[in-house]
């Protein structure tokens, strides 16, 4: 169960690096390709405010994202411990029908060992006797 969480939670981690990695090379590429394109003040001003926006716009959807993220893992790890509860509930439930299905048997069985025992007992003391 904690491994499963672990997993999540490691999941979410290496996608938020992800994630944020593509931000920053976007970033730092969105910024080369506007300082080393020929174009006028106001385009120049007019493009890093589009790119502005779809930064934000990114970032957003990333925040976004990640919340559903977390929430997702949250339920899996709740779901995970009442699945884990009704499963051990379940096999306690099935191993004690089990110990009363084989009582009888087992009594039986131990009875006819006793009878064995007795009737070898028998054999070992007429053979002695003759």
């Amino acid at each position: 169960m904690d491994t499963l969480l672990n997993k999540g939670v490691m999941n979410m981690s290496r996608g938020k690096s992800f994630f944020l990695g593509m931000l920053v090379g976007g970033a730092i590429g969105s910024a080369v390709v506007l300082l080393t394109s020929p174009s006028s003040g106001k385009e120049l001003r007019d493009r890093i405010q589009l790119n502005r926006q779809k930064l934000d716009d990114l970032l957003n959807e990333l925040k976004t994202e990640g919340s559903h993220l977390k929430e997702q893992i949250t339920n899996t790890a709740k779901e995970s411990i009442e699945i884990v509860k009704e499963v051990t509930s379940d096999l306690n439930k099935s191993i004690q029908v089990w110990k009363k299905d084989i009582d009888p048997h087992k009594q039986a069985i131990q009875q006819e060992l006793k009878e064995i025992e007795a009737k070898i007992k028998e054999l070992e003391e007429s053979i002695s006797s003759k």
